[in-house]
Formats: C-alpha cells, sequence, structure tokens
C-alpha cells in the first residue's frame, strides 16, 4: 500500500516537471461546490450560483445593497424566488432565484456594459456577506 502510494506521488510529481502546473486544473477543489465561484455573463445580464438557500441570499443581498448606499426601488416577491430594482447613476435589477433545493441563482441585470465591474463587485459583496451569515456575525 506505502509503495503505490510513493509511486503515485512520484508520477504526479514527475507529469507536474514535464507539463508545468498545466495539470493541475484536472485535479478536483476538495471542499468546494461546482456552484461556487464562477460568474457567467450572457449580455448584459450575469448569473451566479450560490450553495444556499433563498432566504439566506436575499438577506445577503438586501445587506449587501446597503452597505453600497444603493436604495432599494421596487422589491417583488414572485412565487419563486425575488426581484430588487435597486437604484444606480443606470438601473440595477437583480433576481434571487431557487435552482435546485439548497442552491440559489442570483441574476444581476445591468444596462450598461461597463457596469460589469461593478457587478463583480457586487457579488464580491454577497459572498462576504454570505460567509458573515454562515458564521453567524450579523
Amino acid at each position: 500500500m506505502l509503495k503505490n502510494i510513493i509511486w503515485c506521488a512520484y508520477l504526479f510529481c514527475a507529469v507536474n516537471i514535464i507539463w508545468g502546473c498545466g495539470i493541475l486544473p484536472f485535479i478536483p477543489a476538495v471542499g468546494t461546490t461546482v456552484f461556487d465561484g464562477f460568474v457567467g455573463w450572457k449580455g448584459r445580464q450575469a448569473v451566479k450560483y450560490y450553495a444556499e438557500d433563498i432566504a439566506t441570499m436575499r438577506r445577503a443581498v438586501m445587506q449587501s445593497s446597503r452597505q453600497v448606499h444603493l436604495k432599494i426601488v421596487h422589491k417583488s416577491t414572485e412565487e419563486n424566488g425575488y426581484s430588487l430594482e435597486l437604484e444606480c447613476k443606470e438601473p440595477l435589477q437583480i433576481d434571487i432565484l431557487p435552482f435546485e433545493k439548497k442552491i440559489t441563482k442570483v441574476m444581476i441585470k445591468i444596462s450598461l456594459l461597463g457596469d460589469k465591474q461593478f457587478a463583480d463587485f457586487f457579488y464580491q459583496m454577497i459572498d462576504a456577506n454570505v460567509a458573515k451569515i454562515r458564521r453567524g456575525i450579523r
């Protein structure tokens, strides 16, 4: 058994020396879910999936909008989720929708493509607030 482990470690090091770090993306990350960490863009709409329930995500989005001092112009509760319209230079709409049982989809619709950096920043704020909610910090 120990020989097999040593042999695999040796083979792994040899492959990394030959190909560099190009082999590392094929090794799955330990402790993360498939849904964390990726923002998909299509036109003026960004989508990010979170491994949290919809109530936690709504709370994190509301805290993020308060921290950035954005005024909520319109709130609507749909059957399956929430929709918020925030007052910015240009209108900003955020939809919080359930995707699966414990997975929530957060979509940010922006009116200008130049606001992509702001949407990415807002997702970082949401990430930070989700982490605080997980730890129990208000």
